[in-house]
């Protein structure tokens, strides 16, 4: 059974694609798996297993090929204690009933590797490459929204109402009627309301995405978020709702009805999260439990929680002012007693514009105030430039440069 995996495992060039990923490489084994169609979801599950090991190097050692192998095994099998005595017909018996239980749990790992396997066609649209709200749905159909704060409705039974005026049909294209994923991505100097189809509510945040279901289906309310997003949760004690990460799957965050933001941009090497009603438990899937209680895993209103993903622990934990950390949900940017460079960088990230400082300019100079971030960048820099007595200009590479 595991000689198929085996030989990928001792292939350099695959290791290396899974190590270090290129759109060369992806391209080259993405077309190996259309050629090869039956080994697409063995593939998969390699690539689900050697990114927990989160390996380097190109060829595996011995020590390392043995545990991907475990792994492997206890996805598709379920070992059974046997006993010392016991008479054939049991035995019968018991034979198809491990048969059933292991076939019911590799169906399992096949649903969730199809899942994943979904979720990284979706991710192939990065959100730099796109100047408008794009909504891609489960047939493909991708919707172009132009305005620069939209509103996406699934909240209705069978339609998706976008900016309150325009209606499209929800169909399910699969037989089985599972959910199936659709995706909106908001480009920078934008944000959306998305409405999800119990009610929740999630506002994405300028150069983000949300991957979630038509409509939830299954027994935990599920959504994947690159970027910042604050949700409100529709409370649902049956159904938790869980919020996972692109860029980091052994975080999550799990709640039943509240208010909360995480901001997981790839730029931060952490995921902060700050909740401002309700509670949410900060989960760890990689050790498959909550974090022990001297870890603080449970949050309460006004607290912020920071994850580092290189550590994969929580390095902070404290009270804060959430308006700090919610503000952008109306356009408005709000700075406390903040350095210049810090002030300019987060202009910076909401419209994807690189803005530099002289060394004339007092990068450390400290300032209290607000920007309105419905402006144009160009409004928004007059603003700063008037607060802070700068001046600025266009660079040929379409940056900005700030100067006395």
């Amino acid at each position: 059974m595991l000689k198929g995996f085996s030989k990928y495992l001792d292939d350099p060039k695959f290791v290396d694609w899974i190590a270090h990923p290129t759109p060369e490489k992806n391209t080259y084994w993405e077309r190996y798996i259309s050629e090869n169609p039956k080994e697409r979801e063995k593939i998969h599950v390699l690539k689900e297993c050697l990114s927990m090991l989160r390996t380097k190097d190109e060829v595996l050692s011995r020590d390392e090929k043995e545990e991907i192998l475990d792994l492997i095994y206890q996805k598709v099998t379920v070992e059974q204690p046997k006993p010392r005595l016991i008479y054939l017909s049991i035995l019968k018996y018991a034979a198809i009933a491990v048969i059933l239980v292991g076939l019911g749990l590799y169906m399992n790992t096949e649903s969730t590797s199809k899942k994943a396997m979904e979720i990284d066609e979706l991710l192939q649209v990065g959100v730099d490459s796109i100047s408008t709200t794009k909504l891609v749905l489960a047939d493909a159909k991708e919707i172009h929204i132009e305005d620069k704060k939209s509103d996406v409705n699934y909240s209705t039974s069978a339609n998706l109402v976008i900016n309150q005026k325009d209606t499209i049909a929800i169909t399910n294209t699969t037989k089985d009627k599972k959910p199936e994923m659709n995706q909106l991505i908001v480009p920078f100097g934008k944000h959306s309301k998305l409405t999800l189809s119990d009610g929740s509510i999630v506002h994405l945040n300028s150069g983000s995405r949300l991957i979630f279901p038509a409509k939830f289906t299954e027994a935990i309310r599920e959504v994947y978020l690159g970027g910042e997003a604050f949700f409100e949760v529709e409370s649902d004690k049956e159904r938790p709702f869980v919020v996972k990460l692109v860029k980091d799957e052994t975080f999550s965050v799990e709640a039943v009805g509240t208010k909360f933001n995480v901001n997981s941009y790839d730029r931060h090497n952490s995921v902060t999260t700050v909740l401002t009603e309700g509670e949410v438990h900060l989960k760890d899937n990689s050790k498959n439990s909550f974090f022990s209680s001297s870890k603080k895993t449970i949050m309460k209103p006004g607290e912020l929680a920071e994850w580092n993903v290189t550590s994969q622990t929580v390095v902070a934990q404290k009270r804060v002012n959430t308006d700090y950390y919610t503000s952008w949900i109306d356009g408005i940017l709000i700075f406390n007693s903040e350095t210049l460079n810090e002030i300019t960088s987060r202009i910076s990230a909401f419209y994807n514009v690189d803005i530099r400082l002289s060394e004339e300019v007092d990068g450390a100079f400290k300032l209290t105030g607000k920007l309105d971030l419905n402006e144009s960048l160009e409004t928004t820099l007059k603003n700063l430039a008037i607060t802070a007595s700068i001046t600025y200009e266009k660079t040929e590479s379409n940056g900005i440069l700030i100067f006395k």
